[in-house]
């Protein structure tokens, strides 16, 4: 019994001495004192020493290479998401008018076909009309109202550069009367500045212009899709916006003659001779031609004015309406 008391203090002895020493320290004893190295990195020690942290911040200096772009005002208000732009938008001034040539009439609008055509659908609902048929590819509507009254409209892209021309006809595919184009009108004009409708299904009418640039033996010229009378008459409008004077015209003969005044020659030759200026002969001639049921306008030079063709085509394609 007492030797395993005796055995019993010995294994407890030995236990306690083994408890006290760590065997993955080793002494480490620096200037400031000794210190214990740890061996084993999960190791935590219950002491710490403070050292001072020495380091470069202060020297270095803040680079401003992504600045915040500056507080600016802004037209949307807040919690409005800001609408796309438009694919499709007319340049002009959006002017609506009631045209017409002979027996024919029709509505010219500064805005391209697919905006025109949701817009003249609004007017069919506004007026009650109930639409039978509707191919926006071909611009074509047929539609009655609660009198039966028929209209057969037809939206096509017009001869200027953004702009859509609407033709009303009856039963017996004759135009419609005057009234009904300008209550039509007049709608138009009211709601097309700032519509922001726009058809896609339509789209396709904008690039059926009835003007275009051609060369003729390498001179320059426009085709238009229209019968003679219509593009006559289109020229002659035309020329009459522009500062061209109308020299000779022959409507049997399919030409006009006109002066192309030059805004940028010498004044001081304008002011000291102004007879001779005026009578100075054409400057150019515009010819018109059939061309498979369509016009063709070709310009011939006749003086040796500084106005240059492509100027003059520029000027007159500008004019169009």
């Amino acid at each position: 019994m007492k030797r395993l008391s005796v055995f019993n203090i010995v294994l407890i002895a030995l236990f306690i001495i083994g408890c006290s020493s760590n065997e993955n320290t080793i002494a480490y004893c620096p200037e400031d004192g000794c210190l214990l190295e740890r061996n084993n990195p999960n190791e935590r020690f219950s002491e710490t020493v403070e050292q001072p942290i020495e380091s470069d911040f202060e020297a270095m200096k803040a680079s401003n290479d992504f600045p915040y772009p500056p507080k600016a005002e802004t037209f949307i208000r807040e919690g409005e998401i800001p609408r796309p732009k438009k694919i499709f938008s007319s340049q002009g001034s959006e002017n609506v008018e009631v045209r017409r040539l002979g027996g024919i009439y029709w509505i010219y609008l500064e805005a391209l076909p697919s905006k025109s055509w949701p817009l003249i659908k609004d007017y069919l609902a506004y007026r009650n009309y109930e639409l039978s048929k509707e191919e926006p590819s071909q611009g074509k509507i047929e539609a009655k109202n609660a009198d039966n009254m028929f209209v057969e409209l037809t939206l096509e892209h017009g001869i200027k550069n953004n702009s859509s021309e609407v033709y009303l006809l009856d039963e017996i595919n004759q135009s419609k009367a005057q009234e009904l184009f300008e209550d039509m009108a007049e709608y138009l004009s009211i709601n097309l500045p700032g519509y922001e409708g726009n058809s896609i299904a339509a789209q396709s009418l904008n690039l059926n212009k009835k003007a275009r640039i051609v060369y003729v033996q390498k001179e320059i010229g426009i085709e238009f899709k229209l019968p003679f009378d219509r593009t006559w008459s289109a020229i002659s409008r035309a020329i009459e916006k522009t500062d061209y004077e109308v020299v000779d015209t022959n409507r049997e003969l399919k030409y006009i003659q006109i002066k192309a005044r030059n805004s940028n020659r010498n004044f001081f030759l304008n002011f000291i001779n102004p007879i001779i200026q005026d009578e100075a002969e054409a400057d150019y001639e515009l010819i018109f031609s059939d061309s498979s049921g369509d016009t063709l306008l070709e310009f011939k030079k006749l003086s040796q004015t500084e106005v240059s063709v492509d100027e003059l085509v520029d000027n007159i394609n500008e004019s169009l309406s």
